[in-house]
């Protein structure tokens, strides 16, 4: 090989490794703000003179053992924090109208762990469907009325409370910047990785959750396309979002995960 082609080669292979290693820090990164759980935990002082703690959480991607960080992770954090109140990311309304608590599989969990050991529940999620809808998206008005309802609801409470929030990753870094802006005051938690720790031998759900979920099933499967459907503002595209395919193969997907639960199984 001449001198020439062994220059343009060389060139390449550091443009490859300089390549590897972006990508290697990009990825990093990106693991440690979305899917490290030590990342995902932090506590605030309120100006009304109580600790929130704020809890960033990954939906069904809990139940993926390689990611190391289950639902027992979870309940874990309530058991250590032992929170007066614990606000989920769920709507209220349609909890209040369909006794369903409608948001992520996580915060099914939370919310039957919280039941069987009296723990208050509050929930604070908001979205609507509209003509501008996107499905798995998140935006600005979304974020902006969750804190609004985080607020309200920590405003309600006495001074000395300990409250733990609830929510999937992303709201996590959206609701922080929110905490901060509005007065909130971050402090530290020594040993992150301890709060994650379960004091018990052994790991079981909580009882309900099956029931719970059975009723989440068939709120998403059934109930909420009706209710889509009968709205005369919608247009047919955004109705065919929740109208169209096969309702009963989404419930019994979905019901699935009640095998797990039965079987106080962690992972797929």
């Amino acid at each position: 090989m001449n001198t020439a082609r062994k220059n343009i080669l060389g060139k390449w292979i550091r443009i490859g490794l300089l390549v590897i290693l972006l990508l290697a820090v990009v990825l990093g990164i990106l693991w440690n703000r979305h899917l490290n759980k030590s990342a995902l935990i932090a506590a605030y002082e309120t100006p009304q003179n109580q600790i929130v703690y704020l809890l960033g959480t990954l939906h069904e991607s809990h139940f993926n053992k390689f990611l190391g960080y289950s639902m027992e992770d979870i309940t874990s954090v309530i058991a250590n924090i032992e929170p007066d109140t614990v606000l989920i990311e769920a709507r209220e309304e349609m909890y209040d109208e369909y006794g369903v608590v409608d948001g992520p599989i996580d915060m099914t969990v939370v919310y039957s762990y919280c039941l069987v050991n009296d723990i208050k529940v509050g929930m604070v999620d908001w979205w609507v469907v509209d003509n501008e809808f996107k499905e798995n998206s998140t935006n600005v008005k979304r974020d902006d009325k969750i804190f609004e309802n985080i607020n309200r609801k920590v405003k309600t409470l006495p001074a000395k409370t300990t409250i733990l929030v609830v929510c999937g990753s992303g709201h996590f870094y959206e609701q922080s910047e929110r905490f901060i802006a509005n007065g909130f005051a971050k402090k530290l938690i020594p040993n992150k990785s301890d709060i994650f720790v379960s004091k018990k031998d052994g790991f079981t759900y909580p009882d309900s959750l099956e029931d719970q979920w059975e009723k989440r099933a068939y709120f998403y499967a059934y109930t909420f396309p009706q209710i889509i459907e009968n709205d005369p503002n919608l247009s047919d595209n955004i109705k065919s979002q929740f109208t169209d395919g096969n309702h009963d193969s989404f419930y019994h997907s979905q019901m699935a995960y009640n095998t797990l639960f039965r079987k106080n199984m962690l992972y797929k």
